[in-house]
C-alpha cells in the first residue's frame, strides 16, 4: 500500500471517528444533564420522543438533510450539534494531519481533547455519570488506538516510522 493510499484512508477514518465522536460527546452531555442512560440502542428527539432512525443520526450530515428539525415534531434542532461534530471532524482531523507519523501522538491527542471537555462540563450531582462517560470515552480511544497501532505496524513495521 502506497505512503498516499495509507493517508487517505486513516484520514476519512480520522474524519468519521471525529465526527462520531462528536455527535456522542453531544449526546453524552445531553444524558448526563438529564439523568438518562449513556447507553442505549434508542436515540430519540428530546422534545416529542420519537425514536429517531439511523438516517437522522449522521453526525452533521443529519442537520443538513432534515433542515435543522426534526422529522416528526419538526422542533428546531440547536445548531450547537452539528457545530460540535464539526469541531470534533476539524479537530480530529487536523491533528492526524499534523502527527500523522506518531500515532501515539495524535491518539492521546485525541482522547485527552474529549476528556478535558467531559471534564470541563462537569457537575458534582452527576460525578458517577460522568466517570461511566470517560470510561465509555476510553473504551472508544482505546479501540481505535489499538486499530490504528495495528495498520501502522502492518504498513510500517513500527509506531515511529522513519
Amino acid at each position: 500500500m502506497s505512503d498516499y493510499t495509507f493517508f487517505l484512508i486513516l484520514l476519512i477514518t480520522s474524519a468519521v471517528f471525529g465526527t462520531t465522536m462528536g455527535a456522542y460527546f453531544c449526546t453524552m452531555q445531553y444524558r448526563i444533564r438529564e439523568n438518562l442512560p449513556l447507553v442505549t440502542s434508542d436515540c430519540i428527539c428530546p422534545a416529542c420522543g420519537h425514536r429517531l432512525l439511523l438516517l437522522h443520526q449522521i453526525p452533521v450530515i443529519s442537520f443538513f438533510l432534515l433542515k435543522g428539525k426534526c422529522r416528526f415534531c419538526h422542533t428546531p434542532i440547536s445548531p450547537h450539534y452539528p457545530l460540535t461534530e464539526a469541531a470534533f471532524l476539524v479537530y480530529y482531523t487536523f491533528t492526524y494531519c499534523i502527527f500523522r507519523r506518531y500515532p501515539v501522538i495524535f491518539l492521546l491527542l485525541w482522547y485527552f481533547f474529549i476528556v478535558g471537555l467531559l471534564i470541563r462540563t462537569k457537575n458534582s450531582r452527576h460525578l458517577r455519570r460522568l466517570l461511566n462517560g470517560l470510561w465509555i470515552v476510553t473504551i472508544y480511544h482505546t479501540i481505535i488506538g489499538v486499530l490504528y497501532a495495528v495498520l501502522y505496524l502492518a504498513v510500517y513495521g513500527s509506531l515511529f516510522p522513519k
